[in-house]
């Protein structure tokens, strides 16, 4: 059975739905409709604002509308690059983008530095050194700038490796990313995509939307944080088939949640 990683709490579904809206906004006056989908109350998603709020996520330019800030729509913008379809380069030519790390650093920093570069799909390659195949088509300058704006520290240093011994480059490219159990995953997520889109015209519109948003949200985390190998690595289609798949899905749950903005008289 397919272990979901994207949790639908009441922060990631206002995010999620202030970013299928044309103008990344929500109007309070759809708490009760989202609390009703979700089984949320609307207390509870009024202090979830409050907190997206003073996190600086979501600003009110008027009364009773919240709309999400520069900060958010760039967090937003790593997660919607699964739509992309030219994240790697035709060929891995075998070197590896490398980021070592100083020691010392404070827990906590280290922390937010180790999920930036997971995110990214690199691994503990050796001590203090995180690696990852060099098949990015994002310049390692640009890459680096979005690794800082996830939460990479100062110190760390980037760079590529070239010249790897044999016997290391086949260890990290065997062992370092749970290839076979990625594949799995994804063909279980595409089967419940595809049954879900199946079954979606024979539920009322508040179930279809918390569907969508729980499952194609969870489509659409593991493409963003998919780790993007080249074929020697892991061949198949897997990632694209799920990408299909996903564009599909996320083009039905918009078109859900519009329809319901419609329905309420508010205009996207």
């Amino acid at each position: 059975m397919y272990t979901f990683r994207y949790q639908p709490s009441p922060r990631n579904i206002l995010l999620d739905l202030m970013g299928v809206h044309p103008q990344h906004q929500l109007a309070t006056g759809l708490l009760g409709v989202i609390s009703d989908a979700f089984d949320l109350s609307v207390n509870n998603l009024r202090v979830t604002l409050s907190r997206l709020a003073a996190a600086d996520l979501v600003r009110s330019n008027e009364r009773g509308v919240y709309t999400l800030t520069e900060k958010a729509l760039a967090k937003r913008s790593f997660m919607d690059r699964w739509k992309e379809s030219s994240l790697t380069t035709p060929e891995w030519e075998g070197n590896w983008l490398a980021c070592h790390l100083p020691k010392g650093e404070e827990r906590g920093a280290r922390k937010k530095t180790c999920r930036a570069l997971e995110l990214n799909g690199f691994k503990v390659g050796l001590d203090q050194l995180w690696v990852r195949p060099d098949n990015l088509s994002t310049p390692l300058p640009e890459l680096r700038q979005r690794l800082l704006g996830l939460g990479l520290e100062d110190g760390a240093s980037c760079f590529v490796l070239q010249a790897i011994e044999d016997r290391l480059a086949s260890e990290w490219a065997a062992t370092l990313w749970p290839v076979a159990t990625l594949d799995q995953e994804y063909e279980e997520l595409i089967s419940l995509l595809q049954q879900s889109e199946a079954e979606l015209t024979g539920k009322s519109s508040g179930a279809s939307l918390a569907e969508t948003c729980r499952l194609g949200g969870e489509a659409i985390y593991r493409l963003a944080i998919d780790p993007l190998l080249p074929q020697a690595i892991r061949p198949g289609d897997c990632y694209e088939r799920l990408q299909a798949s996903a564009r599909r899905y996320d083009r039905i749950g918009r078109e859900i949640w519009l329809e319901q903005l419609q329905t309420l008289g508010v205009t996207p």
